[in-house]
């Protein structure tokens, strides 16, 4: 199931990952349609499927999968609507947290994509193709954007993968690659699949020889590495993935739903902050003062080079490949920026309102009117938003879903990724170029993930952290990833933080 409907599963994984996770949002229609247009659909008979599976974390159940595939005649033709639900429950600092997934799709029986439509906790996306081009609308808060992409008729749906194991199931030896639409960016994901060799493998209640797949999946320039084990007629009865050591199996419905209830009553569910959280032998004194840290970052299975961006006020040097040094450099807004190499500037995109940062939204504009007045210096008027968005965002909690700007505003609660979105809003409708960073904070003995606003500001980037309002962000900082906050792109650039969750060990050599 992961590496079938990688993009929706992997999606759910790195909100968890981010600290993104919220509460379920009311599942999309059955089936998608077209703008102005009637399905006009109805059963076409022949075999409906449907299948249940276990979701795993740790080896802890952590919810359920359920999918159908229904034949239905459309405008005449016969047609294929498959719809899709994933529940998870974690916590989240002692917090429970229930994530649901939904999505659906018309496709013709080859799994040539006719339209979809997709549910996380924060967007609502429907899409359908037009000859080579995919249209896509996203939904959210009040706001809708319309955008089309290039789109291939050999590309296939969101079941893709299972679809073409169906239909020729793979031998020892054999690989291939297909592309299937990801329901959570809308875009279009490339996997590899390479069949190694029949091995025992232990299901949920019994022990199987079934044939290993491994994939390679490249999504939003990442790849995501897993592995299926498939029976003789190709149906997967496991999956893995290596974000954060997930695995999915088969299961009987009743067994599947109980596992999403016990995890939702279970106080053994596994804690997403808590559990990959990064513990430090040196403690930082006084760690939102650091000027100047030092650190040496390991990497399990990968090269933390490639991971943590060398720019800004953060220097990265590679050692032996599995580590690296990175070295922070407080900047402050106001104070003086010691030379180096020139800031990568701001993208369209970083000035631009989106699904998620409504900065050309009144209620937004006011709020940054009312926040920094009439003060013309760039620099004071950021760190006035960032004491704004502080108060503003009262009560601080992690049961909110990845709200956009308008609604943390008017709800005035939430966790790191509300008050970096409300910032960002806010600056943006300053006319400050402005885009989220995710990566670690130091707290007390250990690093947890973490999100945060970047300002450009004299032609440099400054941390800006309303969950402290400090007026910067100091040495006690590690980036990982930035992201603009393009509705869904904003998922896709979470990828690296999922990527290694759970897989870093961090030293602190030099603090002052």
């Amino acid at each position: 199931m992961f590496s079938r409907r990688i993009g929706w599963l992997t999606s759910t994984v790195v909100l968890v990952v981010a600290g993104l996770a919220g509460c379920a949002r009311q599942p999309p229609a059955p089936a998608p349609e077209r703008s102005g247009e009637s399905l006009h659909q109805t059963s076409a008979g022949g075999e409906v499927r449907q299948w249940w599976e276990i979701l795993m974390l740790g080896g802890t159940p952590m919810g359920h999968a359920q999918t159908t595939v229904r034949p239905v005649l459309r405008d005449g033709r016969r047609v294929l609507a498959i719809e899709g639900l994933q529940r998870m429950t974690m916590l989240r600092d002692g917090t429970p947290v229930t994530i649901e997934v939904r999505f659906s799709s018309l496709e013709t029986p080859e799994g040539q994509v006719i339209g979809f439509e997709s549910d996380t906790p924060a967007i609502h996306m429907r899409g359908h193709t037009e000859g080579d081009q995919l249209v896509v609308e996203v939904s959210g808060s009040g706001r809708t954007e319309r955008w089309t992409k290039a789109w291939s008729p050999r590309y296939r749906g969101f079941l893709g993968i299972q679809q073409s194991l169906w239909e020729a199931p793979m031998q020892p030896g054999q690989s291939r690659t297909i592309t299937c639409l990801d329901p959570t960016t809308g875009e279009a994901a490339s996997t590899r699949l390479d069949a190694r060799d029949y091995e025992t493998v232990r299901l949920l209640h019994e022990t199987r020889k079934l044939l290993r797949i491994d994939t390679q999946t490249t999504l939003a320039g990442q790849t995501l590495v897993g592995a299926l084990w498939t029976d003789a007629s190709g149906e997967i009865l496991k999956s893995w993935t290596d974000l954060m050591d997930m695995e999915s199996y088969r299961a009987q419905p009743g067994e599947a739903q109980l596992a999403s209830a016990s995890a939702a009553a279970s106080a053994a569910t596994v804690d997403m902050i808590r559990s990959i959280a990064i513990p430090v032998a040196r403690r930082l004194d006084r760690p939102m003062e650091t000027r100047r840290v030092r650190y040496r970052v390991r990497l399990e299975g990968g090269d933390p080079a490639e991971v943590f961006p060398s720019e800004g006020c953060q220097r990265v040097k590679r050692l032996d490949g599995r580590s690296a040094e990175i070295t922070v450099v407080a900047r402050r807004l106001g104070e003086a920026v010691a030379a180096g190499p020139a800031d990568p500037p701001p993208s369209r995109a970083d000035s631009q309102p989106s699904q998620i940062v409504q900065s050309d939204d009144p209620r937004i504009i006011a709020a940054a009117e009312r926040a920094a007045g009439t003060q013309a210096d760039a620099a004071q008027a950021a760190r006035r938003l960032e004491r704004f968005v502080f108060e503003t965002i009262a009560q601080k909690d992690y049961r909110q879903a990845f709200d956009s700007a308008v609604d943390a505003l008017t709800s005035g609660r939430g966790d790191c990724t509300e008050h970096a979105v409300l910032l960002t809003a806010l600056a943006r409708a300053r006319g400050i170029p402005a885009r989220a960073a995710i990566g670690l904070v130091y707290v007390e003995g250990k690093f947890l993930y973490h999100m945060w606003t970047e300002v450009y500001v004299a032609d440099r980037w400054f941390g800006l952290d309303a969950t402290r309002a400090a007026g910067g962000i100091s040495g006690a900082y590690l980036k990982i990833a930035y992201t603009s906050l393009e509705s869904t792109t904003a998922y896709a650039s979470l990828l690296p933080v999922a990527r290694v969750a759970g897989k870093l060990s961090i030293e602190i050599l030099e603090a002052d």
